[in-house]
């Protein structure tokens, strides 16, 4: 009798364990993130630039929607997509920076 008492309890306490192991919205937990977080001081008139851009590009791309995060790292992602191009801005930048 107290072995099925132990049983009864033992998967209760599993079951009860399970409703943890997913988010509140029924998704399973990411065993790895694919996002962090990371801090970047720019150009207050560049940050003017993107919030712009941003609101901009989602008015014309309307209904679609996409968040900031998305618009920045397809930004980040063409970047780096097109090094070469980036590479000659900054070396003809870097230039100019030195005469200055």
């Amino acid at each position: 009798m107290e072995n099925d008492t132990t049983n009864s309890r033992t998967d209760r306490i599993a079951q009860l364990t399970q409703r943890f192991k997913k988010h509140s919205t029924g998704r399973q937990t990411r065993a790895k993130k694919t996002r962090g977080r990371d801090s970047f001081y720019l150009d207050t008139e560049l940050t003017e630039r993107i919030d712009n851009t941003y609101k901009d590009v989602s008015h014309e791309l309307y209904p679609k929607s996409f968040s900031k995060s998305l618009f920045l790292e397809t930004m980040l992602e063409y970047g780096l997509s097109n090094i070469d191009e980036i590479k000659s801005q900054l070396a003809e930048a870097s230039e100019n920076e030195d005469n200055t």
